[in-house]
């Protein structure tokens, strides 16, 4: 993509691998504009009030949980309440920052399950197999089945866990890590603690190792070098690393406050303004449509992508900060095809201070999983980290992987299930023929 090109609106624009420079650390970076994702801008348009917005929201977020919405909505109300105070036209102030609610407003971790009675919104990340369906949660929220994009969403930060927090069966699967061949050293790595002990490593967090893919025993000698890593921190050539894209249409989308650290912050951005610009089948602002998912999941949605690290420029893709890769003319068998074959369904938030006893209060919103396991240059993680640190807010503490959430019981995940992609709409699949290519290269 050539600096000052107008791209159709939506579209991916992704540079060939075969097009990556030779020396990685000459790459110059694009600006912020050209890196995000183009989503026409309407003009401003009424939504629903505050109140009816923060009501939806807080309604999604607490169906099942222990925290009541008498106490969460008022102080959600005052926090995101704008519609007195003038608009922020000052591009040095960021208009995310700190729209994390703190703790006590209704979000923070709870005990799932109590007195035999579930307490937690569904949880991610679980079983995406083809045609698994064994979730019992029941829920009452819907994924979103058309791609995120075409929701009104755009990606708002990436960020990414060392092994797969989901089960993809013969693609990544903690049955694989126990398997030493299938990656690097585990040997600086946490041991998982018990529930409820959260062990806290030097790096700030924990370095729990989640599934692993069987592609490191086939790997080169020459894939499996070191890597010279110039923005990545903590990262181990062949080792396997689940990417996560959170998308929201309350995002600052198409503006250089688009990417956002902590996520949370740019999931919410815009949570409580009347009006914000943005397009998409359900309508920005818009919730409790006939056409649109109940609630958060209709605003708020994350893509997730596994690999394996090689040290191959064969693998380079340049574009991994805009969301996930899909495509279908990738090299060898495990990139032929790329983000088509996806599992849709509700859940959390992830990471570590989640398990099976302790559960996230942020959801249901929409999960979009690849099913396969890829293989990713080391230079395309390192692009990405440069491209992080090049945006307006300092996302620094996400160039390293995070720890993997302990994958999620049947139990706890929704049941609500639906396998998108060319697979989607066989006998084997959960799907159907209206979502069966769902996914594609305009994404």
């Amino acid at each position: 993509e050539k600096k000052g090109d107008i791209p159709i609106a939506g579209t991916r624009h992704f540079r060939e691998h075969t097009l990556a420079p030779v020396h990685h650390t000459s790459i110059k970076m694009a600006s912020v504009v050209e890196i995000t994702p183009k989503f026409g801008v309407m003009p401003e348009k009424k939504g629903p009030s505050p109140a009816a917005v923060c009501g939806y929201a807080v309604v999604g977020a607490l169906v099942g949980c222990a925290a009541t919405i008498g106490v969460a909505y008022p102080m959600l109300k005052s926090k995101w309440d704008k519609d007195d105070a003038p608009a922020v036209n000052d591009p040095a102030v960021n208009p995310c920052d700190g729209k994390k609610p703190g703790k006590g407003a209704g979000f923070d971790n709870l005990q799932c399950i109590q007195s035999s009675v579930t307490m937690a919104v569904e949880q991610a990340g679980g079983n995406v197999t083809l045609g698994y369906n064994q979730g019992t949660h029941d829920s009452v929220a819907k994924p979103v089945t058309t791609t995120l994009a075409e929701a009104g969403m755009c990606p708002v930060n990436v960020h990414w866990h060392l092994g797969a927090e989901h089960v993809s069966a013969g693609e990544y699967d903690m049955a694989h890590t126990a398997v030493s061949a299938n990656g690097p050293s585990t040997a600086k790595y946490d041991a998982r603690q018990p529930a409820g002990r959260k062990l806290l490593a030097a790096s700030g967090g924990t370095t729990y190792l989640g599934g692993r893919c069987t592609h490191y025993p086939n790997l080169s000698t020459d894939q499996k070098k070191d890597y010279d890593w110039k923005y990545c921190k903590n990262m181990v050539v062949g080792e396997t690393y689940e990417v996560h894209w959170p998308h929201s249409e309350m995002g600052a989308c198409n503006t250089k406050w688009q990417y956002q650290l902590p996520f949370y912050d740019g999931v919410l951005c815009r949570l409580g303004e009347e009006a914000y610009p943005g397009k998409g089948k359900f309508g920005l602002g818009t919730v409790g449509g006939v056409a649109d998912p109940l609630s958060l999941p209709g605003q708020i949605g994350v893509q997730a992508q596994v690999f394996v690290v090689v040290n191959d420029e064969e693998y380079y893709y340049p574009d991994m900060l805009r969301g996930m890769i899909v495509t279908n003319d990738g090299p060898g068998p495990s990139n032929s095809v790329m983000g088509k074959e996806v599992t849709a369904y509700t859940g959390s938030t992830t990471g570590t201070s989640r398990d099976n006893t302790i559960c996230s209060a942020y959801g249901p919103v929409t999960w979009h999983v690849d099913r396969k396991c890829h293989l990713i240059s080391a230079s395309s993680f390192d692009k990405m980290c440069k491209d992080m640190l090049d945006q307006a807010d300092d996302m620094s503490d996400d160039i390293y992987p995070h720890g993997a959430r302990e994958h999620v019981s049947d139990e706890l995940s929704a049941n609500n299930r639906d396998d998108l992609g060319p697979n989607g709409a066989t006998v084997s699949g959960t799907g159907d023929a209206s979502t069966a290519n769902v996914y594609n290269d305009r994404q």
